[in-house]
């Protein structure tokens, strides 16, 4: 091989191993930044501006009669087939008949229309009556009617770091949020950060570290469930119930149980700078009841206590 070959052997090898580099460094930064969002997801689900559903408003339009079918596009068909006079043209091709016929088709065709739109129409109008009455069982407090609303504008399900499962329970005028919230085994065991050479470095994320992290996980979601049904439901105080799963001393066995209790109001929640509260400090600060310790995380608590039976 002559110098020149080598010399340019020497430049694609070159090229190739900053290439290589490169390729390192953005697969590293972008390691780093997906830790850095879940973690941000998990303990931050409640850095949110939830806006707030005016029942009311809706609930006070008046209800609306049903449309009578109009007869608009038959009507001008029938009229221009009542006009129609054959062209001289036409009468020496002798296609007065066909063209008549083609006329009185349209009118079977505009019947159809007006039957579509005088549908459509009823239709708006069913649905707008619907949503006035939906408002007006959701002021009602109905039960039905605050779990539709729930499911219609709740965005609860779309928080995989923070939520698995939702339910509701109503004991009298209580209306009490039943989360299932994440497990300990859901926390990353491994952290991810950059060195100064630019390179990922992956720890593993010590025992209390990840207690630390599923307390903050668990407050999150109470606060952020807590923010959503007092923004969508006519409420002004609300309850959440946490549920984790944890090891059954009696029995053993992993189950889910409740590990954090919180009632809260709209007023309280306007107090507080969301944006900057962290999760535990949140819920304590607003008066909510957990047992955590960093050398054994959560422990259950009897939800009895607050007047509350768990199915």
């Amino acid at each position: 091989m002559d110098r020149n070959a080598k010399q340019a052997q020497r430049r694609r090898l070159a090229y190739q191993k900053v290439l290589e580099r490169e390729a390192m460094l953005e697969a590293a930064g972008e390691a780093v930044r997906e830790y850095e969002e879940m973690i941000d997801a998990l303990v931050g689900a409640h850095r949110v501006s939830v806006p707030r559903q005016n029942w009311a408003t809706k609930a006070a339009l008046p209800l609306s009669a049903l449309p009578a079918r109009a007869s608009t596009a038959e009507n001008e068909a029938k009229t221009a087939l009542a006009n129609y006079r054959p062209s001289w043209f036409t009468k020496v091709l002798k296609r007065q008949e066909k063209v008549r016929q083609l006329l009185e088709d349209a009118i079977d065709r505009a019947r159809v229309r007006d039957d579509q739109a005088h549908f459509a129409r009823v239709q708006e109008v069913e649905d707008r009556n619907a949503d006035i009455r939906r408002a007006q069982r959701v002021l009602a407090l109905e039960q039905d009617a605050l779990i539709e609303a729930l499911e219609d504008h709740s965005s609860l399900d779309d928080l995989p770091f923070s939520i698995e499962g939702l339910d509701t329970l109503f004991i009298g005028t209580r209306v009490i949020a039943v989360v299932e919230g994440l497990d300990l085994e859901d926390i990353p065991a491994e952290s991810v950060s950059l060195l100064k050479s630019g390179k990922a470095s992956v720890k593993a994320i010590p025992v209390g570290r990840r207690y630390e992290l599923h307390r903050e996980a668990i407050c999150s979601a109470a606060v952020r469930a807590a923010l959503e049904y007092l923004a969508i439901l006519p409420l002004d105080e609300v309850e959440v119930v946490m549920l984790a799963d944890l090891l059954d001393r009696a029995s053993g066995h992993i189950l889910a149980q409740p590990v954090l209790y919180l009632r809260t109001t709209s007023q309280a929640l306007r107090a507080v700078n969301l944006e900057r509260a962290e999760a535990a400090a949140l819920v304590e600060r607003l008066g909510g009841h957990f047992d955590w310790t960093k050398r054994d995380g959560f422990r259950p608590i009897n939800p009895a206590a607050f007047g509350i039976e768990l199915p």
